[in-house]
């Protein structure tokens, strides 16, 4: 059972991480412009951790905006502030 645990909060975490990608692709145009703007405040706030790991670890950030840019179509690039 605690095997079991493990794995669903692994698998938990993963689709949480990987689920950035569509959500900024729900948000931003293929030209970077906001298209809902009346969800971002939850989007930082639900993806604050992600977030605040893209912006402290230079390498994930390339890796991060790649997916991003995948899921979108695009070739964007934000820097939150």
């Amino acid at each position: 059972m605690i095997r079991f645990a493990a794995y669903a909060i692994l698998l938990l975490l993963v689709i949480y991480v990987f689920s950035i990608g569509p959500v900024v692709a729900f948000l931003i145009d293929g030209k970077g412009n906001v298209i809902h703007p009346e969800y971002v405040n939850s989007y930082s706030a639900f993806y604050a951790p992600v977030i605040m790991l893209v912006d402290h670890v230079g390498f994930i950030q390339r890796y991060y905006w790649w997916y991003v840019n995948l899921c979108n179509g695009s070739e964007i690039h934000i820097v939150y502030q």
